[in-house]
């Protein structure tokens, strides 16, 4: 839960992560939200979702809406006809916030938000928390659209409303012209070693050392992403393509205020939150 200067409730997100020991192995230690999760408990929980037409997400967002206009956390809040067991428990974890709002002694954090929608069914956003002026988390992950409509690629449709980072299948195209992952890592291990180096470093904009940026493994798609009009490559037809190896060099990041190469002409949404992380 994040609040603005003036003490205003200005984000709110509920999640959980299963079971270590969860009766399905997939589906271990894994966020219920932004995965393939959602649709698993849908399938195999169809009589309430059938009866109330709810599932996970909509129990969360349907108390985070309430938090959002109501700006109480200790007032009383509705939950869904049929909401899930998770929604119900979780419902008291505002409790604990508000506590901790009104514990002077309880360490605050700085919370900054960025947002931005690339256009064509994906929106990135990084998330900075900083405690006694230092940063101690620097998240990153790329959100898939809520319809399979608005994301462009067909390899990537199957991922609507997961993420990049907590999708437990979700795999990088190849991008044209390759025939391997341009990153040879995967999207998650990228981020979580961005967080690490930024955390050690607190530069955000050193990537010396980190996974592709330099030598025959560079990746191309560090700060120079391809251009929309070229087709993205299935992994299954990937491998008959020739590959001429990585041609551009890495571009350190833009100064904070200037633009980084834009992919499209399309609308973009930066969005930046800079605020009290509860």
């Amino acid at each position: 839960m994040v609040f603005d200067d003036d003490g205003k409730i200005a984000f709110a997100e509920f999640n959980e992560t299963t079971m270590g020991n969860y009766y399905v192995r997939h589906f271990q230690n894994v966020s219920k939200r932004r995965t393939e999760f959602q649709f698993f408990q849908d399938f195999h929980d169809k009589r309430r979702s059938v009866a109330y037409g709810r599932v996970l997400a909509n129990g969360f967002k349907y108390v985070e809406d309430q938090i959002l206009e109501k700006q109480d956390l200790d007032a009383d809040y509705d939950l869904l006809t049929g909401a899930s067991f998770s929604m119900k428990n979780m419902i008291g974890l505002k409790d604990d916030v508000s506590a901790q709002r009104k514990d002077s002694n309880h360490k605050k954090q700085r919370y900054y938000g960025y947002t931005e929608d690339y256009g064509y069914g994906i929106t990135g956003w990084l998330q900075v928390v900083v405690e006694d002026g230092k940063i101690v988390r620097c998240f990153y992950d790329e959100i898939f659209a809520d319809h399979t409509k608005d994301i462009v690629y067909d390899d990537l449709k199957q991922f609507y409303r997961q993420s990049k980072y907590f999708s437990t299948t979700y795999e990088d195209p190849f991008p044209s012209g390759w025939d391997r992952h341009a990153w040879l890592v995967c999207f998650k291990d990228q981020s979580d070693a961005i967080n690490k180096k930024v955390c050690e470093t607190q530069d955000m904009f050193d990537i010396t050392g980190l996974p592709c940026v330099e030598g025959p493994d560079m990746g191309v798609v560090w700060d120079k992403p391809q251009k929309d009009d070229v087709a993205l490559v299935s992994n299954s037809d990937a491998t008959a393509r020739p590959s001429p190896g990585p041609a551009s060099r890495v571009e350190q990041p833009s100064a904070p205020g200037q633009d980084r190469p834009r992919r499209d002409g399309q609308g973009r949404r930066r969005e930046v939150r800079r605020n009290e992380h509860g």
